[in-house]
């Protein structure tokens, strides 16, 4: 049995689905690919783990049908790797898979196919339609608040709240918040939310074609299912009350300056490494026109300050980690910022100030200053 496949292609679709095989695995069978041959030739390739999994099908011919194999994915990925572009000939024997190229040849053991789990998924669903930019900048934009606790599992992934003409995407550890709020192009009959786990809503944003039209998403109990292209995802979404997100967004911010990102972002890494290692605290002083970044660290007699111009001013002194401030700004798609303010130990609020009309909205919980 063979498959005649391109080197390239091959090898950039074990790449995108690959990203999801964790190093260490608790069932062997997840280390490795699984190929599916189906009836109609059609070559299929999937990577998993306990989670979930993905598949993709791979432009290839083969001279057989209905058979199933595993081949162990980093060994099979380091083979292909310093392989130039050319048709690949991969012969399939009863306990070997051998890679036949221009110049050469490498074999490795392969397993039956039936030995990989299963992971059911409900086909009644109704699947609901997101533009794949959409999705893209959603996840992209909250994920890096998404928490790694193991005491509150539902913060650890990004919380889709689909409503009938809108979705918004939320992510929080607790101390930042992030929310993408975003007119929806469908109209839908019924409103959904689920938290997709972090892990795979990264594989998505590495995955999903910046130009992809169309994602359809379908929700059931346990699982969810992501469909685009070529692609199939299937994962447990987590289970659990997302946190009341509404709720912790301040209404009233009395205290508001503009200023240019690229100036507090570049200020505030040059300031911050003189920061407290314990509490990389970060002090901002704003007035009407300017603002003075301060860090202190009494531990070793360090200090730094910078003052940068601001488009637009108030008069208030709030602390901030200096590491989740300078991700923060640095994840708002826009020249200039506004930073809104109410009182020194509660929360501010980041927004982008060109016009978009996927609203933006990151939340920061402030540290006190004690020095």
């Amino acid at each position: 049995m063979e498959i005649t496949v391109s080197k390239t292609a091959l090898s950039d679709k074990l790449k995108s689905v690959g990203r999801i095989i964790q190093p260490k695995n608790s069932l062997p069978a997840y280390d490795n690919f699984l190929f599916v041959v189906d009836e109609f030739g059609v070559i299929l390739v999937t990577a998993g783990e306990e989670g979930g999994r993905i598949s993709t099908n791979i432009d290839g011919a083969a001279d057989f049908t209905n058979y199933t194999f595993m081949a162990n994915a980093k060994t099979l990925l380091d083979g292909l790797k310093e392989i130039p572009e050319q048709p690949l000939i991969i012969s399939i024997l009863e306990k070997e898979l051998i890679v036949k190229y221009a110049n050469g040849k490498f074999s490795i053991p392969l397993e039956k196919g039936d030995q990989y789990p299963s992971m059911s998924t409900d086909d009644t669903a109704s699947p609901i339609l997101v533009s794949g930019n959409d999705l893209l900048y959603g996840i992209r934009q909250v994920l890096f608040c998404s928490a790694n606790d193991e005491l509150r599992p539902v913060l650890n992934g990004v919380y889709f709240d689909i409503g009938l003409d809108s979705m918004s995407f939320v992510a929080t550890d607790g101390t930042r918040l992030a929310m993408i709020e975003n007119p929806s192009p469908y109209t839908r009959k019924e409103r959904a939310a689920f938290i997709l786990p972090s892990k795979f809503a990264k594989v998505l944003s590495n995955i999903v074609p910046e130009d992809c039209m169309e994602v359809e998403i379908s929700v059931n109990k346990t699982n969810i299912l992501i469909e685009f292209d070529s692609y199939r995802l299937i994962c447990r979404m987590i289970e659990g009350r997302f946190p009341n997100y509404r709720a912790v967004i301040p209404q009233k911010q009395p205290n508001r300056a503009v200023l240019k990102k690229t100036d507090i972002v570049s200020a505030l890494k040059r300031v911050s490494v003189f920061c407290s290692e314990s509490s990389s605290l970060v002090v901002l002083k704003f007035d009407s026109t300017s603002l003075k970044i301060e860090t202190h660290d009494l531990d070793f007699s360090k200090s730094a300050e910078e003052t940068i111009t601001l488009q637009s001013g108030c008069n208030i002194e709030i602390g901030f980690k200096s590491s989740f401030l300078i991700e923060m700004i640095n994840n708002i798609p826009s020249e200039d910022i506004t930073i809104s303010m109410s009182d020194p130990s509660k929360a501010s609020i980041f927004t982008r100030c060109d016009e978009e009309v996927r609203s933006l909205t990151y939340l920061l919980m402030p540290l006190s200053i004690n020095y």
